[in-house]
């Protein structure tokens, strides 16, 4: 059985790594129980460097007192009933000391072989090769509700800007602003989790190389630039009520420093008109101009293959699966045609 077969064949995925470790990165829908906590697993570090005998005395007792106390606090998870997968970072001790006492009490238990350092490979070794799967990509100008469509197919889209926690655009950041930011492995891993684990076509928005710091991945980038392209169109007044949204609590340092960044894209009396809207307190005026005399023009125009309005999300979300369908279906049928052109002898 190889490991993602195993991933997915696992009711609970335990990350034993220290609580640090597994914050900045970790598999997809995978527990922490640590082993040690962060000041335990440094002072055993520090430790080891300078007598490791000592080092596996002194993590040993640790590890039998916090497994202890973990089955006693966790019979929810840690029952019969469960097939278990554990991993540390490299198949390690931390591991193997929990999966020694979970097979003594008859869990169906398996143990990630080299841990997390070998799912990390997988990851890369997917992302660094041309991705083989069939993209919707949409496209338009800022404020056409492209997000609201990708988080309406949830089920079949990949939401790059809620992994990179970022809007895309010069103020992007500040409508995800108190949110949680991926580190760079975890935004891949749970990039990777996405293309695995949905299938079919998958919608995606036609984002530019980078978003905030995380830099999309050559592959996925050419992969959805040279898929079938959607054009979502809508009428000015949607779009400013959708930036007035998104924008309504933005603070007054975040926009002037903003502002500051992408003056040099605009004209002079431009940038001083939306700044004296600001000033009064005419979001609405601000959002038009920024939308109008900025956006629209700095945004590059690629080519498309079908066009939905989206002044009704929930219509244009329609039209999209419609879209969606209709390609399956003129696939299947020209894989059909080719079969029969090639029939086995």
């Amino acid at each position: 059985m190889n490991i993602l077969e195993s991933i997915n064949k696992a009711n609970i995925i335990i990350d034993v790594r220290s609580p640090s470790e597994f914050s900045h990165s970790h598999i997809p829908n995978a527990l922490n129980l640590p082993i040690f906590n962060d000041d335990e697993y440094k002072k055993i570090g520090i430790l080891y460097k300078q007598n490791p005998i000592e080092a596996n005395f002194f993590g040993a007792s640790i590890a039998c007192r916090n497994i202890a106390n973990m089955l006693e606090t966790n019979r929810d998870i840690l029952n019969h009933k469960n097939k278990i997968l554990l991993y540390c970072a490299r198949g390690g001790n931390r591991s193997l000391s929990l999966y020694s006492v979970l097979v003594a009490l008859k869990f169906r238990v398996e143990r990630l072989e080299n841990g997390y350092k070998t799912y990390r490979n997988i990851v890369l070794n997917h992302l660094n090769n041309k991705i083989e799967r069939s993209f919707l990509t949409l496209c338009g100008n800022t404020g056409c509700g492209k997000s609201e469509l990708i988080q309406k197919a949830q089920s079949w889209s990949i939401d790059l800007e809620m992994l990179c926690n970022h809007f895309g655009s010069s103020f992007g950041f500040i409508a995800k602003e108190g949110t949680k930011t991926l580190s760079v492995k975890m935004f891949q891993n749970m990039l990777f989790y996405n293309l695995v684990s949905k299938e079919g076509i998958l919608l995606i928005e036609n984002e530019s190389k980078k978003l905030g710091d995380i830099i999309i991945p050559k592959s996925l980038y050419e992969a959805y630039q040279n898929s079938k392209k959607i054009l979502i169109t809508c009428d000015l007044e949607y779009r400013i009520q959708r930036i007035l949204k998104l924008y309504q609590n933005i603070k007054e340092s975040d926009f002037y420093i903003t502002m500051e960044k992408i003056s040099p894209y605009m004209k002079k009396e431009i940038k001083n008109e939306i700044i004296t809207a600001f000033k009064n307190d005419d979001k609405h005026r601000v959002a038009e101009l920024l939308l109008v005399k900025y956006y629209d023009i700095k945004y590059k125009k690629s080519r498309y293959d079908f066009t939905v309005n989206s002044n009704d999300i929930n219509k244009a979300y329609d039209e999209i699966l419609e879209i969606r369908d209709n390609i399956k279906i003129t696939t299947k049928s020209q894989q059909t045609i080719i079969k029969n052109k090639n029939p086995k002898n």
